[in-house]
């Protein structure tokens, strides 16, 4: 991804049995903003940068154009501060003086800077990146130096970084590393020349993006040619098989997002494997980073559209605020919806919806879209209304504007706004625009506001002339909701009849002419409103059961998974969730009883049948009943279900005991 945003956690909520991997790959965003504005912009950065992967070193000169707003006696700059700053200068070479505390770096000036006039600052700097000390996000390594590889994202704060990270900067890169590796990084290169240690490679990146991420180490270079665009995916030894697979799928991705966005912004672009102890995935402009468990057969989809959706929004087009994030995060997260439905179908679009409609409803109520600076950007809670409600909304807009004034306010909003920023106002203007009508109750309701809808309806059938008249009520409880409803009447032996029905305000009546006789009528059958349902509660709640259990806060978890049991005693996935929690916390008894409580109860999903008899085997097999443990893999082998490689699992365990040392906690 690669707009700077500040950088986010993107917990992807896995329907599978195993403890749901954290895949971090929405990352975008804004730094932690400062509390005070930087009164200037950033408009380049000349880096001259030197990696040391054998002591994980980084050593820096990076010259920093920007324009002050006001007279400015000081610069206030974010830098990771496992970075220490050896010196720092002034446009006419003065020395500056320097304050470091944490991640602030200070620059105080003795001649001030004239506003409106540009100028360049210079800080020198080197530090140790071998760990997440001195990140900007505790406990996440976003910059890494050494042998395996070595990163420098964007979020990071590997180099000095004013305000929210909005600023739009062209940049200029000289980055030094040992013979034998290669570096990738945004824009036009030369290199690597020899400097006598090493090798020296030269970027030039003259838009004004977000071009700060390198990335280096030794890599089997693989182009794959595309539409318009040169394709090279850089990948280690061990996952050098994937090279094709990736590649041909992201000129699938580019050739679908032109279709759809408007012209490619790069003419380049670099898939490039990074180590698994950093983020799921990143994208710069040109450059795009997965980690390697990003790397799968068959290729993760949703995680590389995901991805490559980032080249138009935000490193083509940015949001203006961290309160216009839902244009970065929320637009990527649908843009990659968008494409699995035209390569996969309406079944898998709306299983893709589903989930995000699920995250939305997690922490909808946490705060307004756009108020999102409210919320810390690796937050559950951001995820929720950022990432996915953000999505929704635009699923919504969609669904009002029609697809085709949809895709022509996306392609305005790409050619009018290309290499500049954009805010949530500006953006509601191209869709009027586009849609024909006014659009402030829409924004007013979805994006300033929090709440959705639960519908509620009663209706009666009359007799007529012609066959028969649905007449019923329909409601909720949102004072200011305004919103086009579908109604579907299914009708016994005959196709079902739909109306749309205009709903402002918490009630509205309707009335559905059909010929046959009447059996049901369901609210929005197609799921395009955010709203509650008394399905979509349980799957709410099962959803901030698994976050907690992914921070390990399990007692928590236990607890939330109970809530859904007290109403739903027969839901297997809560018994899974509280049996797999237990077993991490030894409580093997316990654990076993609600495994079995799993395979008694409706067996949803279908996966839970399986990985209930694998777990209830590994129970046994801790436990040194080994007889029963093989009787139990043999149960898992019965179902068929290889969901997740269960039955590989199985055959595994069948010829070697499963080990208890597999089973720590927070593995």
């Amino acid at each position: 991804m690669e707009g700077r945003l500040k950088v986010r956690l993107l917990i992807r909520k896995l329907m599978f049995p195993l403890v749901a991997a954290v895949c971090v790959f929405g990352l975008a965003a804004t730094a932690l903003a400062q509390e005070t504005a930087p009164l200037f912009h950033v408009t380049h950065y000349s880096f001259d940068v030197t990696l040391y992967p054998s002591t994980h070193m980084l050593a820096a000169k990076v010259g920093i154009g920007l324009v002050p707003e006001a007279n400015l006696s000081s610069l206030a700059f974010r830098l990771d501060s496992a970075l220490h700053v050896k010196s720092a200068t002034g446009p006419q070479g003065e020395t500056l003086q320097v304050e470091q505390q944490g991640l602030d770096l200070t620059l105080s000036l003795l001649n001030p800077l004239p506003a409106g006039q540009p100028a360049t600052v210079t800080v020198e700097y080197s530090g140790e990146l071998a760990s997440s000390d001195g990140s900007p996000v505790e406990g996440l390594k976003l910059a890494y130096v050494g042998p395996e590889g070595s990163y420098l994202l964007y979020p990071s704060d590997w180099f000095p970084v004013a305000g929210d990270g909005l600023d739009r900067f062209s940049a200029t890169m000289q980055v030094s590393v040992p013979q034998g590796e290669t570096v990738i990084a945004s824009g036009d290169t030369s290199g690597p020349v020899s400097n006598g240690s090493g090798v020296t490679y030269t970027f030039q990146y003259n838009r004004d993006s977000f071009p700060g991420t390198i990335i280096a180490g030794q890599y089997i270079a693989s182009p794959a040619a595309a539409s318009g665009v040169n394709i090279t995916v850089y990948l280690k030894q061990s996952e050098a098989s994937y090279a094709s697979s990736y590649g041909s799928l992201a000129e699938k991705v580019l050739a679908f997002y032109a279709s759809k966005f408007g012209v490619l912004p790069t003419q380049q672009l670099s898939l490039v494997e990074i180590d698994n102890d950093t983020v799921g995935g990143y994208s710069a402009p040109g450059v795009l980073a997965l980690a390697a468990r990003g790397f799968t057969d068959p290729p993760d989809v949703d995680l590389l559209a995901h991805e490559i959706a980032h080249q138009w929004w935000r490193c083509l087009v940015s949001p203006a605020t961290p309160n216009d994030a839902f244009l970065d995060e929320g637009m990527a997260t649908y843009s990659a919806a968008l494409f699995i439905q035209d390569a996969e179908g309406e079944t898998a679009f709306e299983n893709q919806m589903r989930q995000v409609e699920i995250g939305a409803l997690t922490h909808e109520s946490a705060a307004p879209i756009a108020d999102a600076a409210r919320l810390h950007p690796f937050s559950p809670e951001y995820e929720s209304v950022v990432f996915d409600k953000g999505a929704m909304v635009l699923h919504m807009l969609r669904w009002v504007m029609g697809s085709a004034a949809f895709y022509q306010t996306l392609q305005d909003m790409a050619r009018q706004y290309t290499w500049k920023s954009i805010t949530t106002n500006q953006f509601q203007k191209l869709a009027e625009v586009s849609g024909k009508e006014s659009l402030t109750y829409f924004f007013a309701q979805w994006v300033d506001s929090t709440g959705v809808p639960q519908f509620k309806h009663d209706w009666a059938i009359y007799r007529t002339q012609h066959g028969y008249q649905v007449v019923g009520k329909l409601q909720q409880d949102l004072d200011i909701f305004r919103m086009p409803v579908d109604i579907r009447v299914y009708v016994q032996g005959s196709r079902p009849v739909n109306e749309r029905l205009e709903m402002i305000g918490t009630t509205a009546d309707f009335t559905v002419n059909t010929p046959r006789r009447p059996m049901q009528v369901v609210i929005d059958p197609g799921s395009y409103i955010l709203s509650y349902t008394p399905k979509t509660k349980i799957e709410v709640e099962m959803a901030r059961g698994d976050q907690l259990a992914q921070a390990q806060e399990y007692f928590a978890a236990i607890s939330q998974y109970q809530s859904v049991l007290k109403d739903n005693p027969n839901d297997s996935l809560a018994h899974y969730r509280v049996g797999d929690i237990l077993f991490k916390l030894h409580n093997y008894n316990a654990s076993l009883e609600s495994f079995q409580d799993a395979l008694n109860g409706n067996l949803q999903p279908r996966w839970v049948e399986v990985w209930s008899y694998l777990k209830i085997g590994e129970i046994f097999d801790v436990i040194g009943q080994r007889d029963r443990a093989l009787n139990e893999y043999q149960r898992a082998l019965h179902t068929n279900d290889n969901t997740q490689g269960a039955l590989d699992l199985a055959n595994r365990y069948l010829k070697n005991p499963y080990s208890q040392q597999t089973n720590q906690l927070g593995a």
